[in-house]
């Protein structure tokens, strides 16, 4: 009984994703806030210091709609548009400024707004290791808690449960 361990107190907390911070404004398509749930697939060429990243973005997932919330997280990062220009059915290009940890950049990022009622939409660029700065490791190993359906889960802004359905 003496070599007996105490069980641990502390109750472990998921850590979410470091937020994407955008703004993209054109004359189709409107969207800003700082979004928590998204999931990378990125893709590493020859140069290990480059990679070509396809974001999908929840947009249901704003910090904005909770004054005050997660004001003091670090951004993975932020894009800010200056021109976005239709290119097909619900795609675009935009070009803009990219704010990290490491500074200011020049960006081009392809959206894609999917037909149907959805709430993911898809950037999509070419980003390298100098830029992204701090953020590289959690957006090539999608470090923090994984996938958006798992953030949906923790985050309890993610929706009512449970509404009562009022008879006709």
């Amino acid at each position: 009984m003496a070599n007996q361990i105490a069980p641990a107190t502390f109750a472990a907390t998921p850590r979410l994703r470091s937020p994407i911070q955008l703004r993209l404004q054109g004359e189709d398509i409107f969207v800003s806030g700082r979004f928590h749930r998204w999931q990378a697939t990125v893709a590493l060429g020859s140069d290990l210091d480059q990679l070509k990243a396809q974001i999908a973005i929840d947009a249901t997932s704003p910090d904005n709609l909770t004054a005050g919330a997660h004001e003091d997280e670090q951004n993975l990062f932020a894009f800010t548009s200056h021109e976005v220009t239709p290119s097909g059915d619900g795609s675009y290009v935009a070009k803009g400024r990219l704010t990290t940890s490491a500074g200011d950049f020049p960006l081009t990022l392809d959206i894609q707004v999917p037909d149907g009622h959805t709430a993911f939409f898809l950037i999509s660029g070419k980003l390298d290791r100098q830029a992204i700065g701090e953020g590289w490791s959690q957006l090539v190993t999608g470090s923090g808690t994984g996938g958006i359906d798992a953030e949906r889960l923790l985050d309890p802004r993610t929706g009512v449960r449970d509404l009562p359905v009022a008879a006709a």
